[in-house]
């Protein structure tokens, strides 16, 4: 990971993808924190933090944010949504003046949810045997190789796998520096219910900055 200390105002805030972000919610998911990075400068834990889940879709938005400053008050860190302070179009437009409302309301960092990789499989095997194949980005491979479909009769069926990675990062709203970040990875199955996989996934990254140490 490179350029640890990028101020938030010089990044590119890119919508959550819909397709990575619709699996997560209809899917069985399995996250993991993979890696986690704090800056030399953060030697205690921060104050209030303003919390902004980068998707345009407002439901999905409010309901990743919502479950931060839940998750974050029952760390001890006291947190404010954006979602009914700044749209996305706003921040886009002036990433500074946006830094600046934020600390107006009283929050000292900014914590930000994205996207930062997607991948997908699809498996295709006949009951009887086992004639899976991976297939790339979702497509059925059973067209891919209409051949190989004569070779018998049986009923087939489909699993779709599919790795979604998010970073969640902290900024110090005064300097503009990244103070931490963290990313996780979920590996997603098909048949759970789409919105319990927020709360195991926002739980599990506010324990590793409780963690880490920077909230309390």
């Amino acid at each position: 990971m490179k350029d640890t200390n990028q101020p938030f105002v010089n990044m590119t805030l890119r919508p959550l993808a819909l397709c990575a972000l619709a699996a997560l919610f209809c899917s069985c998911a399995a996250t993991s924190v993979k890696k986690t990075w704090k800056s030399p400068d953060c030697q205690q834990p921060v104050g209030k933090i303003a919390v902004l889940a980068v998707d345009e879709r407002s439901l999905l938005r409010q309901g990743f944010e919502n479950r931060f400053v839940r998750y974050l008050a029952e760390a001890g860190a006291p947190s404010v949504v954006t979602f009914d302070v700044l749209p996305l179009p706003q921040i886009k437009e002036d990433k500074r003046a946006a830094a600046d409302r934020l600390r107006a309301t009283g929050a000292e960092a900014l914590l930000i949810l994205r996207l930062v990789d997607v991948g997908s499989s699809y498996n295709v095997s006949r009951l009887g045997g086992d004639l899976s194949a991976p297939g790339i980005a979702g497509v059925d491979t059973t067209f891919d190789d209409f051949g190989g479909g004569l070779m018998g009769m049986s009923s087939t069926y489909g699993d779709l796998t599919q790795t979604v990675g998010l970073q969640t990062s902290l900024y110090d709203l005064k300097t503009e520096k990244r103070l931490w970040f963290g990313i996780t990875q979920t590996v997603l199955k098909d048949n759970t219910d789409r919105v319990a996989q927020m709360d195991p996934l926002v739980e599990k990254i506010v324990a590793a900055m409780r963690k880490d140490g920077v909230i309390r």
